[in-house]
C-alpha cells in the first residue's frame, strides 16, 4: 500500500538539506567578506545562489565570487552566485 508520509517526507528532506546549505553560504561569506547575511538574503534554485540584498553589498559578495565558490566546494557545495 503507498503510504503519502513516506512520499512526503522526500520535500522534507531536501528543505532540510537547502537549510544546511544556506547556513555554510552564510558561513563562508561572512569569512571571506565580513559581511553578515540573513537566510531570507539567499535562495537556492537548481544550482544556483541568488543573493537578495542591496546592490552595494551584492557588488561586494561578487568581487569576491570566486573564493567564495572555491570554498563551497571544498565544503562540497557545488552552486554558483548569480
Amino acid at each position: 500500500m503507498f503510504n503519502i508520509s513516506n512520499f512526503l517526507e522526500k520535500f522534507l528532506k531536501l528543505d532540510r538539506d537547502n537549510i544546511l546549505k544556506q547556513t555554510v553560504i552564510i558561513e563562508i561569506i561572512k569569512k571571506e567578506t565580513e559581511i553578515e547575511l540573513e537566510k531570507e538574503n539567499i535562495e537556492i534554485k537548481g544550482e544556483q545562489i541568488k543573493i537578495k540584498t542591496n546592490p552595494v553589498i551584492r557588488n561586494e559578495i561578487f568581487m569576491h565570487k570566486t573564493e567564495i565558490e572555491n570554498q563551497l566546494k571544498i565544503s562540497k557545495i557545488f552552486l554558483k552566485i548569480v
